[in-house]
């Protein structure tokens, strides 16, 4: 089935934390995609998110007819069982769609996060990528396909470690690091407070005193990583705070990166 090019790419954001407790029921959310067929689902992916968490879910596709079609984008979800319907394809030249979820965190208990899981579903080339094929087609199947959501401490730096428990179900831990980047406040987001934060603390500095700031405060007030806090660093959060405030979100690490490649 083909479809208008009508419909915009939506960015995604999400928090993550502790032990799992699972809903009984997962709750069916709404697709943004204008031309989603019903009659043409061919699957349900479930993800499932701990206790203590609120989490942004966006979900994408590619297809013959373009890239990066917007399909769910949801906010804000706490602790629960959450279900996505999705249509088959038959992984063909012609009749294909590769999605993308996307799973972004804010903050956890644990600590403050600034970090996303991504991964495909019904790619054949993407190794263990849940496969929803056409319902319309060969194969006609109907599958279930999970995302168990957990957070635990012990880990020095973001990252994200994924299991395939079966071929229908995923256990992915996030280890969350202490503090965001740049996030000198510890409110979970990086902005102009904390930049302002920077500036003080560096004019304290400046002049003999104590900046203020705690040890983890100053290595997330180091943004350029030259291993040192001044006006620098704060000129860098500022422009990051800008940029992201127009082009959605990007980590400060990406940031920087990008503006290298432009010098």
């Amino acid at each position: 089935m083909k479809f208008n090019k009508t419909v915009s790419i939506i960015t995604a954001a999400a928090l993550l934390l502790s032990p799992m407790t699972v809903n009984a029921a997962a709750e069916s959310q709404k697709p943004v995609f204008p031309q989603f067929n019903k009659n043409e689902v061919n699957g349900t992916i479930v993800v499932n998110l701990p206790d203590e968490v609120i989490a942004d879910i966006d979900i994408t596709f590619d297809s013959p007819e373009g890239l990066g079609f917007s399909y769910y984008s949801v906010k804000d979800l706490a602790k629960g069982s959450y279900s996505f319907d999705i249509e088959g394809r038959d992984n063909t030249a012609d009749d294909y769609r590769y999605y993308q979820i996307k799973i972004k965190l804010k903050k956890t208990a644990v600590g403050a996060a600034n970090d996303y899981y991504m991964d495909f579903i019904n790619n054949s080339e993407r190794e263990n990528s849940f496969m929803i094929p056409d319902k319309n087609d060969n194969p006609d199947t109907f599958g279930t396909y999970t995302y168990n959501i957990s957070v635990e401490e012990g880990k020095a730096n973001n990252m994200w470690d994924t299991k395939l428990t079966d071929k229908v179900t995923k256990s992915v831990i996030f280890y969350p690091s202490p503090r965001i980047e740049g996030d000198i406040n510890s409110d979970g987001k990086v902005d102009g407070i904390d930049a302002s934060a920077i500036l003080t603390a560096y004019a304290k500095e400046s002049v003999g005193k104590e900046s203020g700031l705690t040890e983890e405060q100053t290595k997330a007030a180091d943004i350029n990583g030259d291993g040192k806090m001044d006006g620098n660093d704060a000129s860098l959060l500022l422009s990051y705070y800008a940029y992201t405030s127009v082009e959605g979100d990007i980590t400060i690490a990406d940031f920087i990166a990008k503006r290298k490649a432009k010098s």
